[in-house]
C-alpha cells in the first residue's frame, strides 16, 4: 500500500523505542544483583506464567470479577491482533500480501485449503477478540468517567491509551469492511463481527468505504508505533515488563503460601544491611515498580491505606518508579565510593549522589505504617513484591543509623536480655501453667511427638495464659505426646525481623534452631500464627526444618480422626477473624472454620473481609509494638466491621454496606453502632487487638472475643465428665 512510508513509520518508530527502552534497562540493570535465583525451577515459573500471565487469573479475583473480565478481553485481544499487526505491515511492503491476506478468495488459497482454513479460524478469533475488547474499553470509559472508583488514579493518560486501544479495534474493522466491499462478500462467516458493521454501512457508497479502508490502515499502523513509544513512558510500561515480571517472581515454598510470607535472608557477614538508596535495591525490584499498573487493587483491603495512613503500595511504587525515570543517567552511571555514597552524572554531566530512600523519596513514616498483612501482594495482578522492599528500608534504618520508633527499643533490648519483647524475666516463662502438669522436653520422660511451641505471648501476657491453658487441656484430653520447652523457650525472632532487626533475628533463630535441632524435634504445634510462620517458612534457612502445624489445623485433626469430642452446647452468634500470617500468608482458612461449625450452638456468621481478603487486626510487622499517631487505629476498624456483622446478623435492618464499594471501599469498617456476640480469633496479637478494640470502642458488655482452643476446651468431653 506504500512500502516508502510503511518503512519511514516503522523505522522511525523502532528507533525511538529502542533509545527510550535503552535508558529504562540501563537504569534498571544498573542496580545490584538479586539475591534469589529467579531462574530456578522452570515448569513452575511456566505454569505461574500461563494461568496468571496469560490466563490473567488474578484480574478474575471475586472482589473484581467484572473488571477483570473486561481487562481479560482487551489483553486477548492484544494478543490476537499482535500477528494481524505484522500482517498489516507485510500489506504495507507488499500489494501481493494485501491481497492474499484479506480476500480468502484468492487463487492462492485454492492450492493451500488446510492453510485457508486454519487462516480463517484465526481471522474468527481475530473479529471476535477485536470486537470484545470494544465492549472492554467502552466498560472502561464508564468505569472512569462515571463510576470514578477510588482504586483508579484519574489521569488523561489512561483515557487517552483507552482511545488508542478503542481506535486500534475500530479501524481492525473498517479495514476488514472496505475488503469485504471490493470484494462483493455481504456475508463472511470468518469475520462475523465485520460482517455485521458492513452490513450497518451497506448505505455508503463504495468510495467512502474504500477511503475509510486506506484511511484505517494507516490510522492503524501509526497507533501502534505511536503506542510502542508511549508504553514506556506511562503506567502502560507494564505492558512490556507485566509478564516477564510475573515469570520472575519469587516463588513461594508451596502453592498458597504468599511471597511475602518468607522475607528475603541478607548475609551479614558481606554487610548487607538494607537498603539506604536507590542502588542498595535490586533489578528485580527495578522490574517491581516499571511493572505497576497503578490498577489500585492493593488498596481495596490495605489496612494502611482505609485507615489514613501515609502509605499505598500503589503510590510508593510510583514515588520509586518517578525517581528511577528521572534519573536514569544517574545511576546507570553510578560508582560506590570509598566512603559508601554512590556518585554517578546527572542530566547536566556533572556529578551526584545518589538520593537517600527513606527522607528523600520515601517519608520515614510511610516505610514504619506497613502491617506486612500481605494484602498487596496477594491482590497485584502481576506480582510486584512490595513488603521485602519496605523491610530492607527498616533493616537499613535500625541496623546502620539506629533510627527507629522509640516505643522498638525496649522490644528489641527485651528479646535480646531476656528472649521476648515484653523484657519479662526468662524464669518466669512457664508460670503460665498454673497447677497443670505440663510435660518439658528435657525432662526426660520423652521421647514425645510433638513439641508445643507456647510462644512469648502465651508465656507471658495474661489473657494468652489462658489460651495457652486451654491448648494444653485439649492436647491431653486427646493424649497427644508433646512437650514445651518450658524456661528454655525463647522468643522466634518475627518481630525483630520485620522491624528491620535482622542481626536480633538471625541471632535468635540461630540459637533456637540449634537447641530445636538438638533436642532432635520433627514436629511442632503453635499457637501463635508469627511464630507459625516463622519456623515453617523462615527456619530452614537456618538448617530448621520440621512438620510445623497451627493450633486450629491440629484441632481440627484431633475433631476428624474422634480423638477429642465437642458436646457442650454453645449457644451463641459468632464472627471469625482471619490471621494475617495464618490466612493470607499461609492458606489456613478451611481449619479454624471446621472447628467451629463442630461446636454445638454456634451460630458463625462471616464478616464480608474474610478469607483471601481478611482485614488486618494491625498488629502484624511489628506494629504490635508500635503506636499509630495517624489516621483512625486499624483495629477499631475491624472491631466495627465485627460489631456490624454481629448486629445484622441480629436485625437484618442494620444496613451493611458493600465492603468493596468502588467508590468508597471499607466503609463497613466506620459503623459506630453496637454489635452483641464473639468474634473468635487464632493468633495472640488479634486478640490482643480486637479485645482492645471492642474496650476502645465502647462495646466491653456486649462483645468478648475468645481464642477457638478456648471455645474447643470449653465445649470438650472430658474423661473426668464421661466417669
Amino acid at each position: 500500500m506504500g512500502p516508502l512510508f510503511t518503512f519511514a513509520i516503522l523505522a522511525l518508530g523502532l528507533v525511538a523505542f529502542a533509545i527510550i527502552m535503552n535508558g529504562r534497562l540501563r537504569a534498571m540493570f544498573a542496580l545490584k544483583g538479586e539475591p534469589g535465583n529467579r531462574l530456578d525451577q522452570v515448569p513452575r515459573r511456566l505454569a505461574a506464567f500461563l494461568k496468571f500471565g496469560l490466563g490473567q487469573r488474578r484480574m478474575l479475583d471475586k472482589e473484581e470479577r467484572l473488571p477483570g473480565a473486561m481487562h481479560f478481553f482487551i489483553f486477548f485481544a492484544f494478543m490476537v491482533l499482535t500477528v494481524r499487526t505484522a500482517m498489516l505491515f507485510v500489506m504495507g511492503f507488499s500489494e501481493s500480501a494485501l491481497h492474499v491476506l484479506s480476500n480468502l478468495n484468492d487463487p492462492f488459497w485454492a492450492h493451500w485449503q488446510g492453510l485457508k482454513w486454519a487462516y480463517g479460524g484465526y481471522l474468527f478469533l481475530k473479529d471476535l477478540a477485536a470486537g470484545a475488547a470494544l465492549l472492554g474499553v467502552l466498560y472502561f470509559f464508564y468505569l472512569r468517567m462515571v463510576v470514578k472508583p477510588d482504586r483508579m488514579t484519574r489521569s488523561k493518560e489512561a483515557l487517552l491509551i483507552l482511545g488508542f486501544i478503542g481506535a486500534l479495534m475500530v479501524t481492525e474493522l473498517f479495514f476488514g469492511v472496505s475488503h469485504l466491499r471490493e470484494q462483493g462478500v455481504t456475508n463472511n462467516g470468518f469475520e462475523p463481527v465485520t460482517a455485521a458493521l458492513a452490513m450497518v454501512m451497506s448505505g455508503l457508497p463504495d468510495g467512502v468505504v474504500h477511503a475509510l479502508g486506506v484511511a484505517s490502515f494507516w490510522v492503524h499502523i501509526t497507533i501502534i508505533v505511536t503506542f510502542l513509544n508511549f508504553l514506556p513512558n506511562g503506567k502502560h510500561f507494564h505492558v512490556i515488563t507485566g509478564l516477564p515480571n510475573i515469570f520472575l517472581r519469587r516463588l513461594p515454598a508451596q502453592d498458597g503460601m504468599s511471597s511475602s510470607a518468607k522475607l528475603p535472608t541478607p548475609n551479614l557477614e558481606k554487610e548487607e544491611f538494607g537498603a539506604k538508596t536507590f542502588m542498595d535495591l535490586s533489578w528485580k525490584q527495578g522490574f517491581d515498580v516499571n511493572s505497576c499498573t497503578e490498577c489500585g487493587r492493593c488498596q481495596t483491603h490495605c489496612p494502611t491505606y482505609l485507615t489514613g495512613k501515609p502509605l499505598t503500595h500503589k503510590g510508593l511504587n510510583q514515588d520509586l518508579k518517578h525517581f528511577l525515570w528521572d534519573n536514569e543517567r544517574l545511576i546507570a552511571t553510578a560508582k560506590k565510593q570509598e566512603d559508601g555514597r554512590f556518585v554517578g552524572k546527572g542530566k547536566d554531566g556533572k556529578e551526584a549522589d545518589i538520593s537517600n530512600l527513606v527522607g528523600d523519596i520515601v517519608k520515614p513514616e510511610t516505610v514504619w505504617a506497613c502491617t506486612t498483612c500481605g494484602w498487596c501482594e496477594t491482590a497485584c495482578p502481576v506480582f510486584i513484591e512490595n513488603v521485602p522492599r519496605l523491610i530492607d528500608m527498616r533493616r537499613y534504618k535500625v541496623q546502620v543509623e539506629a533510627d527507629f520508633p522509640a516505643e522498638l527499643q525496649r522490644v528489641f533490648e527485651g528479646m535480646e536480655r531476656q528472649g521476648n519483647p515484653w523484657g519479662l524475666g526468662q524464669e518466669k516463662r512457664d508460670e503460665w501453667e498454673g497447677e497443670l502438669k505440663v510435660p518439658k522436653w528435657s525432662d526426660g520422660g520423652g521421647p514425645y511427638e510433638y513439641l508445643f511451641f507456647v510462644g512469648c505471648a502465651g508465656s507471658y501476657d495474661e489473657r494468652m495464659k489462658k489460651v495457652s491453658r486451654s491448648l494444653v487441656k485439649i492436647l491431653q484430653e486427646a493424649n497427644v505426646s508433646f512437650a514445651t520447652l518450658g524456661k528454655e523457650e525463647a522468643c522466634t525472632g518475627d518481630s525483630a525481623r520485620r522491624a528491620g532487626n535482622e542481626y536480633l533475628y538471625q541471632t535468635l533463630a540461630k540459637a533456637n534452631v540449634e537447641k530445636l535441632n538438638g533436642l532432635s524435634v520433627k514436629a511442632v504445634i503453635t499457637q501463635c500464627p508469627h511464630c507459625f510462620n516463622t519456623i515453617k517458612n523462615e527456619y530452614p534457612e537456618f538448617g530448621g526444618n520440621y512438620k510445623v502445624l497451627s493450633h486450629t489445623e491440629f484441632i481440627n485433626e484431633l475433631l476428624q480422626t474422634k480423638r477429642i469430642k465437642l458436646s457442650k452446647v454453645m449457644n451463641e452468634r459468632l464472627t471469625y477473624h482471619d490471621p494475617c500470617y495464618l490466612g493470607r500468608h499461609n492458606g489456613v482458612y478451611d481449619a479454624p472454620r471446621e472447628v467451629l461449625k463442630a461446636i454445638p450452638g454456634l451460630q458463625v456468621i462471616e464478616m464480608q473481609r474474610s478469607e483471601r481478603e481478611s482485614f488486618c487486626c494491625g498488629a502484624g510487622g511489628a506494629r504490635m509494638w508500635m503506636e499509630e499517631h495517624i489516621g483512625t487505629r486499624i483495629n477499631h476498624n475491624r472491631v466495627n466491621e465485627a460489631a456490624l456483622t454481629l448486629a445484622h446478623a441480629k436485625d437484618p435492618s442494620v444496613p451493611m454496606p458493600d465492603a468493596t464499594n468502588r467508590k468508597m471501599p471499607g466503609t463497613v469498617g466506620d459503623y459506630q453502632g453496637p454489635g452483641e456476640g464473639t468474634v473468635a480469633v487464632a493468633c495472640p496479637y488479634c486478640h490482643t487487638m480486637v479485645k482492645d478494640g471492642i474496650a476502645d470502642t465502647s462495646r466491653e458488655e456486649t462483645m468478648k472475643v475468645r481464642d477457638i482452643s478456648e471455645l474447643v476446651a470449653e465445649s470438650m468431653e472430658t474423661k473426668q465428665a464421661n466417669a
